[in-house]
């Protein structure tokens, strides 16, 4: 360090540095990346902007520093958690239900509990995205193929009987898994059910162990405890594999937020995330009790 510098780093200057986004690209397309880029606002843009630069710089750690380019894997997830969180802010009246998690945005554990969830929905939603699906009356007899795509600056789901031209474009945010006609909550309750079962059989509170054990792996690479220090066990490769599964999940789903709107108040599937990643935070004690949003009980 140059004795002449400040010694305290607030009084540095900080350079503004360009963001090469291909390998966001990679993950989901250019089309993808440039319909988010174009659709959010400064302060989304901003998060993607920065999940790009540390993925950037994660795949330059590999073989170099395997444990910091995982650390800059986990930050690139969660600034890309935090994008969507910042979307919701901007989008509260459509939202209201978002602000007990969304004000703890700087608390690991909350960021961290996201792709998990998301990945709970996912294993419904990318079944049929490589099966196809059955029109009713039709079981046996046809399957519809389902392709996520972007259209005209939106992200629809295209689906198609045969033939190389779509039948139909999907909002995809009007789009809800449903279970022989049960309600919602069931609906959740399942999903929920089914996102314990894959959690590691533990003694105790096996949802708050994960939600805990997940968010603290970052504090394991970071620094020692009394009488014990740790490193990581698996190579940045395996963990990027990972990471990069969610990254992408985490985009597509930030382009279908940016670029539509639902025709119902219900949100689909999006209402059905918010209620099972609610519910995954209270029980891992992280979130109290949910409470009616007094300006839901006005309107």
């Amino acid at each position: 360090m140059d004795g002449n510098a400040p010694d305290n780093a607030a009084n540095s200057s900080v350079d503004f540095i360009a963001i090469d986004t291909g390998d966001l690209e990679r993950l989901v397309g250019e089309p993808v990346v440039v319909a988010i880029l174009k659709a959010a606002p400064l302060k989304v843009q901003t998060r993607v902007a920065k999940a790009a630069y540390h993925l950037q710089r994660a795949l330059r750690l590999e073989g170099v520093d395997d444990e910091m380019g995982a650390l800059r894997l986990i930050a690139a997830e969660e600034e890309l958690v935090v994008a969507i969180f910042e979307w919701l802010k901007l989008n509260s009246e459509h939202f209201p239900e978002h602000r007990d998690f969304v004000a703890k945005q700087k608390n690991h554990l909350v960021k961290l509990a996201v792709t998990p969830v998301l990945g709970q929905m996912a294993l419904v939603f990318e079944d049929f995205l490589f099966n196809g699906i059955t029109p009713a009356g039709l079981e046996g007899l046809t399957s519809w193929r389902v392709v996520p795509a972007v259209k005209s600056g939106r992200v629809v789901l295209q689906i198609f009987a045969d033939g190389e031209k779509p039948l139909i474009e999907v909002n995809p945010l009007d789009v809800a898994i449903t279970k022989n006609d049960v309600s919602d909550d069931t609906v959740v309750n399942d999903l929920y059910q089914a996102f314990l079962e894959r959690l590691p059989d533990t003694e105790g509170n096996r949802v708050k162990r994960f939600v805990t054990e997940r968010a603290d792996y970052r504090n394991k690479l970071l620094y020692a405890e009394d009488g014990r220090s740790y490193s990581m066990g698996e190579s940045l490769a395996d963990v990027r594999h990972i990471v990069e599964r969610d990254l992408k999940r985490l985009l597509w789903c930030l382009a279908a937020l940016l670029t539509n709107k639902p025709l119902t108040k219900s949100w689909g599937a999006v209402s059905q995330f918010l209620a099972l990643y609610r519910r995954v935070l209270t029980e891992a004690k992280v979130l109290g009790p949910s409470k009616p949003d007094p300006e839901v009980s006005q309107s």
